[in-house]
């Protein structure tokens, strides 16, 4: 059951990786004109983002023998 919901969670947060890039280059290719959305801001988001993954995935092989 535990390995089941891990590989759930794993899913979701990439697809959620995989559609926060696609709309991150859309409003990058579109540029609008008062967009606060900078470069830093970009790649803040992203490596918080994968960051948190990144845990998830080291979490679960380190308790993955308990």
């Amino acid at each position: 059951m535990n390995e089941d919901f891990f590989y759930a969670l794993v899913t979701g947060w990439s697809i959620l990786l995989i559609f926060w890039i696609t709309i991150i280059v859309f409003i990058s290719i579109r540029k609008p004109p008062k967009s606060r959305l900078t470069n830093k801001i970009i790649m803040y988001s992203l490596l918080i983002f994968i960051f948190k993954l990144m845990i998830l995935l080291f979490l679960n092989t380190r308790f993955a023998f308990i």
